[in-house]
């Protein structure tokens, strides 16, 4: 029997801001992800919303330097995309598929 992936029962919401970020700075999620030192699967992961909903602060700090972004700024686009990601559950939660 297999075992259900508890990470996949959870819809997932897009890092758009971070996409953008890496784009405009030039660099592939897969050259972001070497620089991390963390997997490219898990990278894009974290950009699609799929893993790191609490990023650490020490992944966060990192992700902020490599892309030469402003720490103020990226830290409210990270807070008004927990706010967005919750609301965006919630409302998920209450469909019935």
């Amino acid at each position: 029997m297999a075992s259900i992936d508890e990470r996949n029962k959870t819809q997932s919401y897009p890092r758009v801001y971070l996409t953008i970020a890496r784009v405009n700075k030039g660099i592939s999620g897969e050259e972001l992800s070497r620089k991390l030192d963390i997997t490219k699967s898990y990278y894009y992961s974290i950009e699609n919303g799929k893993r790191g909903n609490k990023l650490t602060v020490i992944l966060f700090a990192k992700i902020i330097a490599h892309l030469d972004a402003d720490a103020k700024e990226m830290l409210e686009k990270e807070l008004n995309y927990i706010k967005e990601r919750n609301l965006f559950l919630k409302d998920k939660r209450k469909i019935k598929y």
